[in-house]
């Protein structure tokens, strides 16, 4: 059975009683009267509450207009009634004349409590406008009080003046629907077209109000008492009923009057815009002290305490909190870093961030939990202060979009339920927004500033590497040498280095570290450390090349390897020796004039440095190959940014094509091949940034006057080759 049929047959059980008391002549009992007036006033309770359950939000328009309307057919009801019926209480026994009286008490009680329960239904939204608690305690106060001022006179004869109690709750009960009446913070958000027509409706609800408690009591609507002496005044039909239901009506009429008057002054005077300028003027401080930050404040923390500062200082809610990711930092959850209202640690409890923030995504806008404590992400129970909160985006709709949910979502939440009204969700929006771009300005300027500093601190380690090539080459008599390189950022893994080895003989080292940056920068550090120290120590570039990869192999990171080829020059003798540690061909060039002239690429067996951490393996495959130098003899060393240069259509420059390049310029000296051969990388890349590091060193032979006789280069170049590390049974396998 719903609350509102019981209602009615609550009343039908009431007036049934009723009748069978005037038929029968005698009034009820004291208990039975007092439980038939307790029965009146709990249907008419369980009627409002039936109407308050199913209205939920409707427009002002229509919470005016309903009442009034259905008060205006209980005002004719009564005057008609009234006009038409004749009936009277007998001052003695306090009862109607006829049973036809108490039916028609009745109808009119059944209405009137539907009257009022409607009344009270429809102005509930209007009255609870931003349902703040002491709001919420003001409506429960009230109705508490009618309900009081009602069952004081509950058992009550009708001839039996009203009691002092009854005067005493009715007075404060009257308070309370003033204090209510008060409240007419809706009025700020009516559209202007629509402000006249509620005035009209606010207007003739008080006036209806007023008309009905003229009518009923001493008007054309009232029941008189049949005494004839006047002493005792008249009373309206509902009394009949249920004297308690008749004062309950009676309050709830009132403040109806009450209400309707403070609305349509509210419109006409503009009264009721004050709680609300009071508001948007908070908003409006909110906003611009937000803005004022941002423009002076670029901390992320900072920025994040005024954001969770603005809502509750704007009074659009009670708590509000902050919660941001931070990709830069691989955060792509958002934490809770600011928090207003609430301790930080309290806010983090209160709710899922993480979910709120995806669903948030999913919405595409605010989420609004009219009842927070009843959602599954929400962690805060009753009286936690988490009764309805809001989930604000700070950024765009997308959570893979471009500076969209990546910053994360600001929540507001209040103490009671369904306590945000539209306006409340469009300021929060607006502010969201501007919390979003100051947010967004925070992390562009501390890119701006990131960046700044690793440009610093690259442009210091490419100083620092530049100083890690050699500032200058060796002059030996009888070998020009010319070197270049190029990064391809502003620290590069590629290196080379010339060191003089005693008067005649020095040894040159091209190596390429895998990968770029400040890392193939410190391991190149690394290995200028070992070729100093090593060269030193041996003229055999196999020998150099294993100690280099037993010392750099153990500090190299997984997947971390250096490829690298030294040569040694010994100009005493006029000859060359070479190791390659899976490093580019070397190019040799000699002179075509020569019966053992032509161009070589040298691809002599050896491992990576750091492929073989033990370094019998590396030991075991490494070859040194050796040429006995003829003038015009040229040797390029370089790094493989060289030949996989591609040119505007994807074609690589290629070992060939460099091979005989420099073999077609091989007769000019080495510094003006160094300049041929950039200008031709250059031409070739159609870019005078390289897209990978490029370095190499070339070093001509011009001899010493000594004849060399021509070689036997019938099977392939004019060179011997030798394991680096013949097999010997001790070493490691």
């Amino acid at each position: 059975m719903s609350l509102g049929v019981g209602a009615v047959l609550g009343l039908a059980v009431v007036a049934a009683a009723r009748g069978a008391a005037v038929t029968g002549g005698a009034a009820a009992g004291l208990a039975a009267a007092i439980g038939l007036d307790v029965l009146a006033v709990g249907a008419a309770a369980a009627l409002y509450f039936a109407l308050a359950g199913t209205g939920g939000r409707t427009g002002p328009l229509r919470s005016l207009a309903v009442p009034f309307g259905l008060g205006l057919g209980v005002l004719v009801l009564t005057l008609a009634v009234g006009a038409g019926f004749d009936g009277y209480i007998d001052p003695k026994t306090g009862l109607p004349d006829r049973t036809l009286t108490v039916v028609w008490a009745a109808v009119l009680g059944t209405s009137e409590a539907a009257l009022g329960a409607t009344l009270l239904a429809s102005l509930r939204p209007l009255a609870l406008h931003g349902r703040r608690r002491s709001t919420l305690l003001l409506w429960a106060t009230f109705l508490g009080l009618t309900v009081l001022t009602a069952l004081t006179v509950a058992g009550r004869p009708l001839v039996v003046y009203v009691p002092t109690a009854m005067a005493v709750f009715g007075a404060a009960s009257v308070l309370a629907g003033v204090a209510l009446a008060l409240r007419q913070r809706w009025i700020s958000d009516l559209a202007r077209r629509h402000r006249v027509a509620a005035g009209a409706l606010a207007l003739g609800l008080s006036a209806t109000m007023v008309a009905l408690l003229y009518v009923q009591f001493g008007g054309p609507g009232a029941l008189p008492v049949g005494d004839g002496t006047g002493r005792i005044p008249d009373f309206p039909y509902t009394a009949v009923l249920s004297r308690s239901l008749a004062a309950l009506v009676l309050s709830v009429t009132v403040f109806g009057a009450l209400y309707g008057l403070a609305t349509a002054l509210s419109l006409l005077f503009g009264l009721s815009t004050a709680a609300a300028q009071d508001q948007r003027a908070g908003e409006r401080r909110a906003l611009r002290s937000l803005a004022d930050l941002s423009g002076r404040v670029l901390d992320r923390a900072e920025l994040a305490a005024a954001i969770a500062r603005g809502p509750v200082d704007a009074r659009l809610g009670d708590a509000a909190w902050v919660a941001l990711t931070d990709p830069s930092h691989g955060n792509i959850r958002p934490t809770v870093v600011a928090a207003s209202g609430l301790t930080l640690d309290a806010a983090t409890r209160a709710a899922d961030a993480d979910a709120l923030y995806r669903a948030a995504a999913e919405a595409d806008g605010a989420l609004v939990l009219s009842h927070a404590e009843a959602d599954h992400r929400v962690r805060a129970r009753p009286g936690d202060g988490v009764a309805s909160l809001v989930t604000l985006p700070l950024g765009a709709s997308s959570i893979d979009g471009p500076g969209g949910l990546t910053r994360g979502v600001l929540l507001v939440a209040r103490t009671t339920a369904d306590a945000f009204e539209p306006d409340d969700l469009a300021a929060l929006e607006t502010f969201a927004g501007q919390a979003a771009l100051s947010l967004s300005h925070a992390d562009l300027f501390a890119d701006a500033l990131e960046r700044e500093r690793l440009a610093r601190e690259l442009s210091l380690a490419r100083e620092v590497q530049k100083r890690l090539f050699p500032q200058s080459l060796p002059e030996v008599e009888g070998l020009e040498l010319a070197a270049a390189e190029r990064p391809a950022r502003e620290v590069g893994g590629d290196y080379y280095d010339v060191v003089r080895i005693g008067d005649d003989c020095v040894g040159v080292m091209v190596a390429d570290v895998s990968g770029k940056g400040t890392p193939a920068a410190f391991y190149m550090a690394e290995l200028k450390g070992v070729f100093q120290a090593g060269s030193r120590l041996t003229r055999s570039p196999g020998e150099l090349l294993a100690g280099a990869n037993d010392a750099l192999a153990p500090s190299l990171g997984r997947g971390v390897f250096a490829s690298a080829v030294y040569a040694v020059v010994d100009a005493r003798e006029g000859t060359l020796a070479l190791a390659r540690a899976g490093h580019t061909p070397a190019v040799l060039v000699r002179d075509r004039q020569r019966p053992d002239g032509g161009r070589w690429l040298l691809r002599g067996d050896g491992l990576a440095i750091g492929l073989d951490r033990a370094g019998a393996t590396f030991r075991k495959t490494l070859r040194e190959q050796c040429v006995k130098l003829a003038p015009g003899d040229t040797l390029l060393l370089y790094t493989d940014g060289l030949t996989e240069a591609r040119d505007a259509q994807g074609q690589e420059y290629g070992y060939d094509r460099l091979a005989a390049f420099v073999e077609q310029h091989a007769h000019v000296g080495a510094l003006d091949l160094r300049d041929l051969l950039l200008a031709e990388h250059r031409a070739w890349s159609g870019s005078d940034e390289p897209d990978d590091d490029t370095t190499f060193v070339l070093l001509r032979w011009t001899g010493r006057g000594e004849p060399v006789e021509p070689a036997d280069v019938s099977d392939g170049p004019p060179v011997t080759e030798r394991a680096a590390f013949p097999a010997d049974p001790d070493l490691p396998v």
